[in-house]
């Protein structure tokens, strides 16, 4: 009995073939999404709508204002109050050419500067063999001058 289960799940296995769909719609076994709703109560419909509706208002707004008789257009008077004058323009820009000049010439004294030159020594070990007491060598040192230590 158990030799023709065995067969029958064998059977049952080889027949089973995954079959792979690559790119196919058939693979999804889920529902579909409804179709989207197409016309002019989209987003970027109604903020199109509007910026059109507010450049012809602004443009009707501008011809108003400056058939007024004014000399200049409002937001050039606004730029105008708020902007700098010729005379203070060209004392920031003298100053700052004069700070410039002073940074150029500190660069150019540092970058011709040179340095003193290296003397390599061939043994640099030789300058550690000096007495520390300036003593000659061979010399015999006096006990009595030294400092005890308790």
């Amino acid at each position: 009995m158990s030799f023709l289960c065995r067969a029958g799940i064998a059977a049952t296995r080889s027949t089973r073939a995954v079959q792979k769909r690559f790119g196919s719609h058939a693979a999804h076994s889920g529902p579909e999404a409804p179709p989207t709703q197409e016309g002019f109560t989209s987003g970027g419909f109604k903020i199109a709508l509007v910026a059109v509706v507010g450049l012809i208002a602004w443009s009707r707004v501008d011809e108003h204002l400056t058939q007024q008789g004014e000399e200049k257009h409002p937001f050039t008077r606004y730029i105008e109050y708020y902007m700098r004058s010729e005379e203070e323009s060209n004392r920031i820009n003298e100053k700052h050419i004069v700070l410039a000049q002073k940074a150029a010439e500190e660069s150019k004294f540092y970058t011709g500067a040179v340095l003193p030159p290296k003397i390599q020594l061939r043994y640099p070990d030789l300058m550690n063999n000096a007495s520390a007491r300036s003593l000659e060598v061979g010399s015999v040192v006096d006990v009595n001058v030294t400092p005890k230590y308790h």
